[in-house]
Formats: structure tokens, sequence, C-alpha cells
């Protein structure tokens, strides 16, 4: 395929996924007002917890296989509806494992009063992500996008009906998630007449041992980003309690606005990563891709690192407004997270799945240690949870050092160190000015976000005239 018809079809794959998800995901995001209004930060830290005990176990019911069904899905060497059908049959095969996982949480008070919860988000996130990701793998980002757009809908219908007229609480704020997942699959059922796919005549197990060979290490890799994504906010709940976690629960919010945008690039990058593997223009333009996602990427970082402070007050109530102490060191954080998993799609392209293993399980085994010996540090009440943010940070940086070697080997491309080594330094002054309020903090983040804008100009520039090749003379 011609060079420029690979840009603009990453373009146009990601423009519908973005036009369907992006405004709806950002009215979830200013819920967050309404949680922090409504729920107490205890309860917000109970409510937090739980979600993310359930999105561990997601990954283990399911045996991973979500992204084996979007990868082999696409492998012209198979069947798709042997594929979606085995992706199925896998779901029901770990789900064999729920009853005693269930026992496991009712002998664990802090989760005793909500294990039917979790078993319920659980099983609808599995198929949510089983149909989700088979139709992302048919290029259907149409539907996608809708999908995607209606669950988001969905889960805030129920979180408003749930936390206001029923005043549900914790089990509302997680129920709404269980249900808007579980109505959303049987949309993509229908609306992409799944039930042609589902077929049970033909299935080799030959298929189904080669997708388990690339999904169940992909579960350890799974655990590993949450270990480092998430066990800080329960070492911070048994260090320092709810109302800590709580605050510190809030703040990951505003950051992870960023995953957001980086989650609607990565639906329609890694179609593209795979669909272009091939070796000789496949390492230019993944360096083109690689280079613009970096430039954009800091400088998005380095908006949020310089508003933090206004968009707690926009988004938070006023219990939690403190919370912005947070929110730089998280910013850069997620933004090493947001440039592990973009180098990570090479490990998906050449499946490579245990490289992805190995790298996610240092930065888990970093990310607890750190957390060990740097959250009991900070002991005022202003900075309590800061000792996980630094943890969190210094994992996701080595994680993506590690990501950058290993996928840099396997084709080869251009990483431009420079450029990211600019664009930290710049991001790491704003964030530290911010952290600590030094004098004329709002001159330092001005003047950042004009370097970071300059340092990228040509980068974006490039990037925009490969998007959009009748622009490229001007942009030269």
């Amino acid at each position: 395929m011609p060079t420029e018809k690979k840009y603009k079809r990453l373009l146009s794959n990601t423009a519908i996924v973005g036009v369907g998800t992006l405004g709806s995901k950002l009215l979830v995001y200013l819920l967050v007002r309404l949680y922090t209004s409504i729920l107490t930060n205890e309860e917000y830290s109970v409510a937090s917890n739980i979600a993310d005990m359930a999105t561990l176990l997601i990954p283990v019911i399911s045996l991973g296989i979500g992204e084996a069904v979007f990868r082999f899905a696409m492998d012209k060497a198979y069947r798709q509806s042997e594929i979606f059908t085995l992706g199925f049959l896998a779901v029901g095969l770990g789900s064999l494992l729920l009853p005693g996982l269930a026992l496991l949480f009712w002998s664990i008070p802090y989760f005793r009063g909500y294990v039917a919860l979790l078993v319920a988000y659980v099983l609808a996130s599995a198929l949510h992500t089983n149909c989700s990701q088979f139709i992302r793998a048919r290029a259907q980002f149409k539907l996608y996008a809708i999908q995607g757009l209606l669950n988001t809908l969905l889960t805030i219908g129920c979180n408003l009906l749930f936390l206001i007229p029923l005043k549900m609480g914790v089990t509302g704020y997680v129920l709404s998630v269980a249900v808007a997942d579980l109505l959303s699959s049987v949309f993509i059922f229908l609306a992409g007449k799944l039930w042609r796919e589902l077929t049970f005549s033909g299935l080799r197990k030959s298929t189904l041992r080669a997708m388990l060979v690339y999904s169940l290490p992909l579960i350890p890799t799974t655990i590993s980003w949450w270990v480092t994504n998430v066990s800080d906010r329960y070492m911070i709940t048994f260090m320092k309690g709810d109302g800590v976690n709580g605050l510190y629960a809030a703040a990951y919010k505003i950051p992870t606005l960023l995953m957001v945008l980086i989650g609607i690039f990565n639906s329609a990058w890694k179609y593209s990563a795979v669909s272009e593997r091939d070796r000789g223009e496949g390492a230019l333009f993944f360096t083109n891709v690689y280079r613009g996602f970096l430039s954009l990427l800091f400088c998005v970082s380095g908006g949020v690192i310089a508003f933090s402070k206004l968009l707690s007050h926009l988004m938070f109530g006023p219990d939690f407004r403190s919370a912005w102490v947070y929110i730089p060191v998280l910013t850069l954080a997620m933004a090493f997270s947001a440039l592990a998993s973009f180098t990570g799609t090479i490990f998906i392209v050449e499946k490579k799945s245990r490289y992805s293993f190995y790298t996610a399980l240092a930065g888990a085994l970093l990310n607890l240690v750190l957390n060990f010996f740097l959250i009991p540090l900070f002991s005022a009440e202003e900075n309590a949870a800061m000792g996980a943010a630094l943890a969190t940070l210094v994992a996701y940086f080595v994680m993506y050092l590690f990501r950058l070697f290993y996928s840099t080997r396997l084709i080869g491309y251009d990483p431009t160190l420079s450029l990211t080594l600019g664009n930290l330094l710049i991001v790491t002054v704003m964030a530290l000015a911010m952290t600590l309020e030094v004098p004329l903090w709002i001159l330092w983040q001005a003047a950042g976000l004009v370097l970071l804008l300059l340092v990228n100009r040509r980068i974006l520039f490039r990037f925009l005239a490969a998007l959009w090749p009748g622009k490229k003379k001007s942009a030269e």
C-alpha cells in the first residue's frame, strides 16, 4: 500500500473512533464531580478499590482471550467465525474459576458485601471485550465507535439513576459499569449480526492452542500492569486509610483523561500496525508515527500539568480539591504508560507476547518495592500519597525503557532519543514548579508550554503533513 494511504487510513480510523467516543468519555470524567459531591472520601475509595479489583480478575476469567480474538481475527490463516466462537468458549472455560474466587473474596471482610458485584462486573466486561475486539479486528470502526458511545451513555444514565434517586452509593457506582457492559454486548451482538459467527463445527484444537499460547502470557502481563497502575491505591488504603486514598483516586482521574485520548488513537493504531506489517516500510511507518505521537503526547501532558489546579477545581467537589498536588507527577507517569503501551504494539504485531510480560513484570515488581519504601516517607496531610505517585512514575518510566529496547530490536525503528530527552526535561521542570508552587510558578508553566511547542513544532508539522499529504509543501 502507498505510504500516503497508510497515514490517511490511520487518521480516518482514529477520527471515526474519536468522534464516537471522545465526547462521551469526557462526559464520564465530568461525573467525577458528581461522585466527589455525593460520595465521601472513604466511599469513593471503597468503590474505586472494588472496580480496580474487578479489572484484575477480568483477564484471569477470560484467559486473556480478548487480545487473541483481535490479533487472530485479523490473520487470514484463520476463519473469523472460528476465532469468535473459541473466544466465547475460552471465557466459559475461565468462568469455572469464579466459584473459588467468590469464596476467596467472601473470606476478606473488606470485599465480603460486594462479591456478587465483582462477579457481575467481571463477566459483563469479559463478554463486552470479546465482542468489541472482534468487530475492531473486522475494521468495523463505525460500529465500534457507536457501541463505545452507547456504553458511555448507559454508564452515565445508570450512575444518575443509582446514585441520586436510588442512593445506592458504592453499589450503584460499581453496578453501573456492569449493566452498561452487558447491554453494550447485546447491542454489538445484534447490530454486528455476530450470531452468524457463532459456529461449533470445524473448530480446531490447534487454533485454540495457538490462541492460548498467545493470550495466556498476557494474563500475568495484565496483572503486572494492574499492579503498577492500581496496587498503590490498596497500599495507601492499608497504610494511610481510605480518606487519603479517596483523594489520590480522585487525582488519578485527571491524568487518565490523557489515556482516554491515547486509547482512541491506539484502537486505530493497533489495526494499522498489524495490517501494515511489512518489514521494509513498516519500520519507517512506525518511526514517523512514533515521533508524532511522542511530540503530541508531551505537549498535551504539559497542558494537563500547567492547568492541574484549575482542572481539580472544575472536576472535584470541595472536599477533594487538595488532590491537585498529585496531578503533575501522575501526568508524567501516564505519559510514560502511554509510550510503553505504544511501543508494546510491536509485540502484538510480531506475536511476541512474552516481551509484553517481561517488561510489565519488571515495572510491577519495581512499583511494589518503591511503594513499600516511598509511601511512608510522606507524612504531611497535604501530600500523604506522594510516595505512591513517584513510585508509579518510576515504574512506568523503567517499563518504557525496557519496551523501547526490545521493540527497536524487533523492527529497527528510530526512537529519536534526543527528542524524548528534551521533552522530558521540560515537563519535569514544569511538574516540579507546579507541585512545589515555586515563586512565579504560573510563568514557569507558560514558559514550559511555549518551549514544548517550539521543540516539537517540526515533528508535529511533518506528522500533520503525512496525514494530510496535500499540505506537505506548506509544512516543509
